[in-house]
């Protein structure tokens, strides 16, 4: 219960307010506890504890920089479906535990889970050391089937430890008033 006072309290000072709505009607996934899937497996990914109170525990991973930056990704699943048109939110916590040199910034990708993995939605973050909400927000470029489509943060951009906690993709459907989503990335 701890965990969602937080969480809540971040959406409501200084992540996204959002007047007037029930945002938790609108998730489409139910990836709460921030269960990512990484991608290759070696070396794989730790759970570890955080002393962040909005984010119980969190995904470790140590990427190195590839011939793509999708070589190594975290996904996580989606099990709603997105109407291409329709108004959709990404929003992910994270931190750079061990930062790329220079920065590191990643590429977060609302998508098919199957090849062609066609995108929906893409948002590129610089990624700081601290735990912080990452979000944006954007009309899908595209539509996914339920059960179809992932969020995939490609990890593979250089070398650099990146941990990721709990995830969220919202669909507020078509014609919703993006003004509503301040605080977010548009």
């Amino acid at each position: 219960m701890k965990f969602w006072k937080y969480l809540l309290a971040g959406l409501a000072f200084g992540a996204v307010a959002i007047a007037q709505d029930d945002i938790w009607s609108k998730t489409i996934n139910n990836d709460t506890n921030g269960a990512w899937k990484v991608q290759p497996e070696k070396p794989k990914a730790k759970v570890i504890k955080t002393d962040d109170e909005r984010i119980p525990h969190a995904f470790r991973i140590k990427a190195t920089k590839g011939a793509n930056p999708w070589d190594v990704q975290a996904s996580s699943a989606i099990q709603g479906a997105i109407e291409q048109g329709d108004v959709i939110m990404l929003m992910y916590y994270a931190r750079a535990e061990e930062p790329a040199e220079g920065g590191s910034t990643l590429t977060a990708r609302v998508q098919l889970a199957a090849a062609p993995y066609t995108s929906a939605m893409d948002m590129t973050s610089a990624i700081s050391t601290e735990w912080k909400n990452y979000c944006a927000h954007r009309v899908a470029a595209a539509s996914m089937p339920a059960n179809g489509s992932n969020v995939s943060i490609h990890l593979a951009t250089a070398q650099q430890v990146i941990e990721l906690g709990p995830v969220f993709v919202f669909n507020f459907g078509k014609e919703y008033n993006r003004a509503k989503l301040k605080g977010c990335d548009g």
